[in-house]
């Protein structure tokens, strides 16, 4: 899930004008070394929760006519980022955060084929204009972002491809008792 977050933050970034070496995951500090503009990604807290749903079912591939596929759900998890854009910039970092924001996409799928959910939960503003000016500290603006996906397990059933019906008669007699 992590690597999926990486991915959707880097290329919002980029799509919002920030080139992709400026993209970094927990930058350390804030020496000379790094970029004036970029954003770095933090991963908080990964939440899982059990469910067992069903998901999809499906002809299982070179067996289509005798298996199907269940794939279910075995756990939701939900991801949540940090991303914080640092700047010196204060036009620049309006113009990029709606641009980071329309960005991301609502939802995406991961190595498995399962969607994966991307929503902006807030967002913090860091330093202000003339603070920054004054003390040469870089203004920031701190996204949280949820994603949410699943872990998913893959089980091939057998169809039932034949019946064989073998009815029990018994033998009706057209006599009747009598007494």
């Amino acid at each position: 899930m992590r690597r999926i977050a990486t991915e959707v933050i880097t290329a919002a970034a980029v799509a919002a004008g920030l080139p992709e070496d400026a993209v970094m995951i927990e930058p350390d500090g804030d020496g000379a070394a790094l970029p004036s503009k970029r954003v770095g990604i933090a991963f908080l807290d990964e939440q899982y929760t059990r469910t067992g749903r069903p998901i999809r079912k499906r002809a299982t591939v070179g067996k289509e006519s005798t298996h199907r596929t269940l794939t279910r759900e075995r756990a939701s998890v939900r991801l949540s980022a940090r991303a914080a854009v640092h700047t010196d910039d204060e036009a620049w970092l309006s113009e990029f955060s709606r641009r980071f924001v329309a960005a991301l996409p609502k939802r995406t799928v991961d190595e498995n084929g399962n969607a994966v959910g991307v929503a902006v939960d807030r967002a913090e503003y860091g330093g202000f204009a003339a603070e920054a000016d004054a003390t040469g500290q870089a203004l920031s603006k701190t996204f949280y972002l949820i994603f949410t996906g699943m872990i998913t397990t893959e089980n091939e059933i057998p169809l039932i491809t034949s019946v064989t019906i073998t009815p029990e008669y018994r033998e009706a007699s057209n006599e009747q008792e009598q007494d």
